[in-house]
């Protein structure tokens, strides 16, 4: 005859991830409350710190470490303590699993981080049920935000810049466009954009390619945009070795010469030693200036050339995650004295605006997008003979485009 005892020893040797399923999540969840009350407040920052994409990853700590550093460790009378969790940036199952155990086992009052945006749909469950704040660092779908109220987007939607780039280039005269994207998700939706809004300016688009992510090849695409003949061509592509193979297939190909080419992340400041000198020339709009002169921007890269090194400099990884710790610091600060509420917290960010590395920036109330600048950069030769980005248009304070 079975005790009645049995079941419950049965449970006791599921898995962490089922017992999870079986009795609920935010069940589990529930074990983490009494740390909200604690001196200490943990933040886990889940990222790709090893792995093909540990650029990003390495940048994520170089934004907290610097943030830290510069404001200090405490706030609202609590230690803030960052607690680090290697995603490789490459199953969305593994991230899922890491933030559990954040919240559950290492009691984190909140997440960030997550450098793909499946890693983040994944994890839309977890943020839910325990009603814990998401700083989405760098994954940049527009969909996102709607999976979970505890979202908050700290880089870009995605669909803005292609927008910025249709209308810019329509301005310039540009009436023959050609789109190269990544082939997956954010790829689809800036081919998407951009083709849609250049059309709708007027203009004729005359062929579009998606490059798989794996390519070491990329001849053949520069010829198929060379026999299609556009006079703009719209890029996305992730920074790195792919960005730098494709910019030497257009070069070989005479398009960097004749076509105007605009992308977005593909050629960082803190990216350009990778690049030869075909990349002169190269257009991007994204919501950064690394060489900008605000204080902020100022103090974050002195830290950089200090702790990092002389070719460090700011980017869109690095900042995305200083910005995420200046609104955990807010949120705890709002609540000195008291246990740390999420959603408490959530209800302080709309309409809040602060001064960033990137300059003026302001949650917007509906979305929970980011209200913020917009840059056009050009990479030039600098006077030492050395390569930076150089902004030849802002758009200031552009609000978030909600797409259905």
């Amino acid at each position: 005859m079975r005790s009645p005892h049995d079941k419950e020893r049965q449970t006791m040797k599921l898995p962490f991830t089922r017992l999870l399923t079986r009795f609920g999540v935010a069940f589990a969840f529930a074990s983490s409350a009494a740390a909200f009350a604690q001196d200490t407040v943990k933040i886990g920052f889940v990222g790709p710190y090893t792995g093909p994409f540990a650029v990003a990853g390495q940048s994520f700590r170089q934004g907290i470490e610097a943030y830290v550093a510069l404001h200090g460790d405490s706030v609202g009378g609590k230690k803030v303590q960052v607690v680090y969790r290697d995603s490789a940036g490459a199953d969305p199952t593994l991230a899922k699993r890491l933030a559990e155990e954040l919240v559950v086992k290492d009691k984190v009052a909140m997440l960030g981080g997550f450098y793909l945006s499946p890693e983040v749909a994944a994890t839309a469950p977890v943020a839910n049920a325990a009603k814990v704040p998401l700083f989405i660092v760098n994954a940049s779908t527009p969909a996102l935000m709607k999976m979970s109220p505890y979202f908050v987007r700290m880089g870009q939607a995605i669909n803005q810049p292609a927008e910025l780039a249709a209308v810019y280039a329509r301005q310039s005269g540009k009436s023959r466009g050609f789109v190269a994207v990544g082939d997956y998700g954010p790829g689809h939706i800036v081919e998407q954009t951009f083709s849609a809004k250049f059309a709708a300016e007027g203009g004729q688009m005359v062929g579009s390619v998606r490059v798989p992510l794996n390519t070491a090849d990329f001849a053949p695409f520069a010829e198929r945009i060379a026999n299609a003949h556009p006079d703009v061509l719209q890029v996305f592509l992730p920074p790195g070795a792919s960005s730098v193979g494709f910019s030497k297939a257009l070069a070989a190909r005479g398009l960097t010469q004749k076509v105007m080419i605009i992308g977005q992340g593909e050629a960082e400041d803190s990216d350009l030693p990778l690049f030869d000198e075909s990349i002169f020339g190269f257009k991007s709009i994204i919501y950064i200036d690394a060489n900008a002169t605000n204080p902020e921007n100022t103090a974050f890269a002195g830290w950089l050339l200090k702790n990092v090194g002389a070719s460090a400099r700011t980017n869109s990884f690095s900042i995305g995650a200083f910005d995420a710790m200046h609104l955990a610091y807010k949120m705890i600060g709002d609540q000195a004295g008291k246990p740390f509420d999420g959603q408490a917290a959530m209800k302080s960010l709309p309409g809040y605006t602060w001064k960033s590395p990137r300059g003026q920036v302001t949650i917007d109330p509906a979305s929970r997008e980011l209200v913020q600048n917009f840059y056009l950069r050009e990479v030039v030769k600098t006077e030492d003979g050395g390569k930076r980005n150089k902004v030849i248009k802002t758009w200031a304070q552009v609000k978030p485009t909600v797409l259905p």
